[in-house]
Parts: C-alpha cells; sequence; structure tokens
C-alpha cells in the first residue's frame, strides 16, 4: 500500500485515478460491487493499473480485519504508481435523516463526457459544488446538464416520487450511477414499485410530491426542498424501500 505519491505520477501530475468509497459496518457493504465497479472503470477508461483486482480485495479485507474497523467509511484509490486504503467517519446522524436535505442548484453545468460516468480522482467539481453549496446554506447541489437537465448531486444521485411512480435520470446521461442507486432500484422491482428513468428538466422539480437522495455511505435521505421549492416530509414508498434497506 502507498502512504505517499510521487510528482512523477499520473494522479499527482494530471489527477488521474479511481476511488471507491465503501461504508463498513461489521464487514464491507456490497463489496464486490463496488470491486467490479472499479476495475470496470480501469478497462473503459483505458487506465494503466498494476494491482490485480483479487490481490486488492484480499488486502482490504485483512486491512479492516487488522484494524478492527466497523461503522466507518473506508476509501480505496487507485492509480499508477499503486493503491491506498484510509478511513473516516461518517458524517450523516439523525437530525440529518429527520429533518432532510435542503439542496441548491450547482453554477457548474455540465456537458456529455464519459469521465462522469466514473469515479475518478478528478473531483474538483464534486468538491467546488459541495462546498458553494454548504456555504450558502444547503446540504448539497444539483449539477444541471447544459440543456438544464437534472443529473445528480455532487456526492449522490436523486430521485423524485408521483404517486405510485418513483422517477429518476435515466443512466445514459453524464452521471454516476452509484451503487446505492442500483439497490434501490432493485428494491423497487421486488416491492412491484415502477421506476421511470427519464430526462428531468429543473423547471418540472414542481411536478413531484416527494424527493430523496442516495449514495453508499448515507443509504437513502428525504429532500426537505430545492431551492424555494419544498416537498413532503413523508411518503409512503419512501418508508416501504427504507425498510428494506435496514
Amino acid at each position: 500500500m502507498k502512504n505517499n505519491i510521487s510528482f512523477n505520477s499520473n494522479l499527482s501530475k494530471f489527477g488521474i485515478g479511481l476511488f471507491e468509497t465503501i461504508k463498513i459496518e461489521n464487514e464491507p457493504i456490497d463489496f464486490d460491487l463496488h470491486m467490479n465497479r472499479l476495475y470496470n472503470s480501469v478497462k473503459d477508461l483505458n487506465i494503466k493499473i498494476d494491482v490485480d483486482k483479487n490481490i486488492l480485495k484480499e488486502e482490504v479485507l485483512m486491512y479492516i480485519k487488522n484494524n478492527n474497523i466497523k461503522n466507518k467509511a473506508l476509501r480505496i484509490t487507485l492509480f499508477d504508481e499503486g493503491y491506498n486504503i484510509s478511513i473516516r467517519d461518517i458524517i450523516y446522524n439523525d437530525k440529518m435523516y429527520n429533518e432532510g436535505f435542503k439542496l441548491t442548484i450547482s453554477p457548474i453545468k455540465r456537458g456529455d463526457s464519459i469521465i462522469y460516468r466514473h469515479k475518478t480522482t478528478n473531483y474538483f467539481e464534486n468538491i467546488y459544488t459541495k462546498e458553494y453549496a454548504i456555504n450558502n446554506g444547503f446540504d448539497d447541489a444539483i449539477f444541471l446538464s447544459t440543456e438544464d437537465k437534472i443529473l445528480e448531486c455532487s456526492m449522490c444521485n436523486i430521485f423524485f416520487i408521483k404517486g405510485n411512480k418513483i422517477y429518476t435520470p435515466k443512466d445514459e446521461l453524464p452521471i454516476l450511477n452509484g451503487i446505492m442507486k442500483k439497490r434501490i432500484e432493485d428494491i423497487c422491482i421486488e416491492l412491484n414499485i415502477e421506476v421511470v428513468k427519464k430526462e428531468i428538466y429543473i423547471n418540472e422539480i414542481n411536478n413531484f410530491e416527494f424527493s430523496f437522495v442516495t449514495n453508499s455511505l448515507m443509504g437513502a435521505m428525504k429532500v426537505k426542498l430545492i431551492e424555494n421549492t419544498e416537498y413532503n416530509n413523508d411518503n409512503i414508498l419512501f418508508k416501504k424501500i427504507l425498510s428494506k434497506l435496514t
């Protein structure tokens, strides 16, 4: 494992690398899904990586065991000179879940790039957007396309509910189709809840009754408002989904 990098590294020079953030309870959650996504990105982006997937999996599991890691966020960073494993606290708390997130709109609009479909270490747009949201009194911000289509937040995917259907931006858009997003979609299939994947424009947010966001660390978090548009505090479909996540 690497705890430092050289200035000759592609990670240092160009921000070229990949990472995954995995929730550790008593064991890593959705570990294989995260590792598969990581190495699929290596292939799709043609990044030169010398670390074998199975060896890295063994190293991660040994790291968790040796350090007795529980209820933490574990990050794997993979790059041309090797890999790094680090841990941090999970920041989401009961107050956040009870109140819900307040979202604004990112000042950055996205074009259509393959990079957005992968979890790369070139994360400046996301960090800038997250800090922009917090500095303006919000929890996160939504990226829009140049055509004002809703894409995703800086750290999570987004869903909307109207009636008995759930809506989310379609997979073909320049978004990271998250591990938790896929779990939500699978739960909806199990519960016979229809998920509509489509282009959702920012001027359509008033059409929905409820909204929530997801990522691997938070699970699912209800959205209190987007800018000045407020949403219901509770929803029966959302409750059904949460019951399957816990």
